[in-house]
């Protein structure tokens, strides 16, 4: 439709409303003016807020003309009803002059098109309303992204900045806007190269590279930069957009980490033990120089890939892969295994090799890690030490043979020994008894006389003391042969019950040296009852035998636990032992003062060898003059 023919079917109804009634005919042209009035207002309003952003400089000059008409428009309305001149009177539009009904159709004309400028003015203030709502958005988006944002122009000058890269260098965005990118870097002249050659294109765009960039405070940021270049509509560049992300935490922890594996690697490699790490199927990833030269490689890396069966023989290899393979599948490391081994020169060697899943951050296993120690020296000293110890056993069982039938044989030549020297005395008697007579009338010489008033019953005494002491040695040796032969009932002993039963049995000993014995609360041990008894007998007997004459004896005992062990000591006051013979005291038939005190020599040597069968141990604290301490050692259980 025409517009003039919409404005003169808007005056048509007009004029019948005036027919019939010409106050209603005005109301109504009346009110269409005054919101047509209103609204153009209303819509300048809207369009001059987005005036500066929002409109081309064509469509400014548009709506300048809209101006115009809705300034004319309004005056003519205030024309018509503050002086009533009906100069916009449009119900009569066949009694208007010819001017009057050009201006109309003019008019008449551009009211549609202004109503579209209109429609048009409430959509571009919604669209100017999104507009600023997400301009909004992105400035708050670009100033607190977590990452760093800048803006280049052709000469490499920042236009743009967002307050993430501000607060990470230190600056405020009017320090940094208008200068060189280049001015930030650690290396200047690489950043000025790079960023110029980019602007000109004769760099291609890289995705994303490291840079190291100055605060202001001086430190250094390692970052990654993103490049991407802007162009305008003709395809040229204009600038370059950059991302910066902050990775010096990072970078500080890469550079840690690295510190750490050179440190490893350094360990590893310093140790003469065989360290390995192998993959699921068993293949060398990591091996330290010592396992390299044992499998014949020049370099820890000749083994990368590889697997046992590159290295060893065939039954070797497979005994060390079933290994793996068991450690991986269970999950259960296994710990110090014995193993043979051959080395690169093909020598028979022994390991001590240890081999534990290697585990990923999830818990799931990715491989074994293996350390193996060369134990050929300690296998061949326990090989030498085994066959010593059967040598020995051989031997002792041989000596406490040869003790018990010596010191069995020799009793019997001692008892006729001892058996004819008391007939010999007898016969003597007999012969003095006879010869009394004539011995007391002086018929006998004088040397006869001594010899069978003397000599004889003196030498006759030396050979009964000396049959007696043979018998002692004699009932010693077979004491100490037969400790080797007797069982021993390993039980846990009550300690303070079985002292006060040694002390009870020597009392008289005790009484007769004059000395006192106390015992303190001692703990218990593991051991057979009777053997111990005769420990901590000999131990008492030899202190009694060693008191000194000059102050009253005193003998303490009491005892203590120490790593699973029950420790006592046998402490006195007596004459003590001098250093150079602390050691000897132990060996057979060894006596302090053998002239002085009676005995053989045979206590404290049967004493270490009861301790010896039960795991125990026996040694001295003692100081000349003023006594010594037995320390005796025993399984605690």
């Amino acid at each position: 439709m025409h517009p003039v023919s919409v404005f003169n079917l808007i005056t048509v109804l007009a004029s019948n409303a005036n027919q019939a009634e010409p106050s209603t005919g005005f109301k109504l042209v009346a009110f269409f003016d005054l919101i047509t009035f209103v609204a153009s207002m209303f819509a300048l309003i809207i369009l001059l807020k987005g005036w500066k952003r929002a409109f081309q400089p064509k469509v400014k000059y548009i709506f300048l003309g809209l101006l115009v008409f809705t300034l004319s428009y309004g005056l003519l309305l205030f024309i018509e009803w503050s002086r009533k001149t009906e100069a916009l009177d449009r119900t009569e539009v066949l009694d208007r002059t010819e001017v009057l009904e050009g201006v109309e159709d003019v008019i008449g004309a551009l009211v549609p098109v202004w109503w579209a400028f209109v429609f048009y003015a409430f959509l571009a203030g919604i669209v100017e309303e999104k507009l600023r709502e997400r301009e909004s958005e992105f400035v708050e988006l670009f100033d607190n992204a977590p990452i760093g944002y800048h803006e280049l122009d052709p000469q490499g000058r920042i236009t743009r900045v967002n307050r993430t890269e501000l607060e990470m260098l230190g600056y405020t965005a009017e320090e940094m806007l208008g200068r060189p990118i280049w001015e930030f870097s650690a290396d200047p002249k690489r950043s000025r190269d790079t960023v110029t050659g980019k602007l000109t294109g004769d760099i291609p765009p890289g995705r994303i590279f490291e840079r190291t960039l100055r605060r202001k405070d001086g430190n250094t940021v390692a970052v990654l930069v993103g490049i991407r270049l802007l162009r305008n509509k003709a395809g040229h560049i204009s600038g370059i957009r950059s991302t910066i992300q902050n990775i010096t935490k990072r970078k500080l922890a890469e550079e840690s980490l690295a510190e750490e594996r050179n440190l490893l690697r350094t360990l590893i490699d310093n140790m003469p033990d065989n360290i390995y790490v192998k993959d699921t199927e068993r293949r060398f990833v990591v091996g330290n120089i010592a396992v390299a030269r044992f499998m014949g490689a020049d370099t820890p890396d000749e083994l990368l890939g590889k697997t046992d069966f590159d290295f060893y023989p065939q039954d070797l290899a497979a005994k060390y892969d079933a290994d793996g393979q068991k450690v991986i599948k269970s999950g259960q490391a296994l710990v110090s295994r014995e193993e043979p081994a051959i080395d690169a020169e093909g020598n028979r060697r022994w390991s001590s090799t240890t081999k534990a899943p290697l585990r990923d951050s999830h818990g799931k296993i990715v491989g074994i890690v293996g350390i193996s120690r060369d134990i050929t020296a300690r296998k061949l000293a326990e090989l030498d030490r085994e066959k010593l110890l059967q040598t020995l056993a051989f031997k002792n069982k041989e000596l406490e043979s040869i003790l018990y039938v010596t010191s069995h044989d020799l009793r019997s030549p001692l008892v006729n020994i001892q058996g004819f020297s008391g007939e010999l005395t007898r016969c003597c008697e007999l012969i003095h008894s006879a010869l009394k007579d004539k011995i007391e009338a002086g018929d006998m010489s004088e040397e006869v006389q001594t010899a069978f008033n003397k000599e004889v019953p003196e030498a006759l005494g030396f050979i009964l003391s000396s049959a007696k002491k043979m018998d002692s040695l004699l009932s010693g040796l077979l004491r100490l042969s037969r400790l080797g032969q007797a069982a021993i009932d390993i039980e846990r002993l009550d300690m303070n019950a079985m002292l006060a039963d040694v002390t009870k049995n020597m009392e008289f000993q005790v009484k007769e040296a004059g000395a006192t014995v106390e015992s303190s609360s001692l703990p218990a041990c593991l051991g057979d009852s009777s053997q111990v008894n005769q420990i901590f007998s000999n131990i008492l007997d030899n202190a009694l035998k060693y008191l000194d004459d000059s102050r009253p004896g005193m003998i303490h005992i009491y005892g203590k636990i120490d790593n699973d062990q029950s420790i006592y000591c046998v402490e006195d006051n007596g004459v003590g032992i001098a250093p150079e013979h602390q050691n000897k005291i132990f060996e057979v038939f060894h006596r302090l003062e053998p002239d002085k005190k009676i005995g053989e020599g045979l206590g404290l040597t049967i004493v270490r060898r009861i301790l010896d069968r039960h795991n125990g141990k026996i040694w001295v604290e003692s100081e000349l003059g003023k006594g010594s301490k037995f320390f005796v050692s025993l399984p605690s259980g």
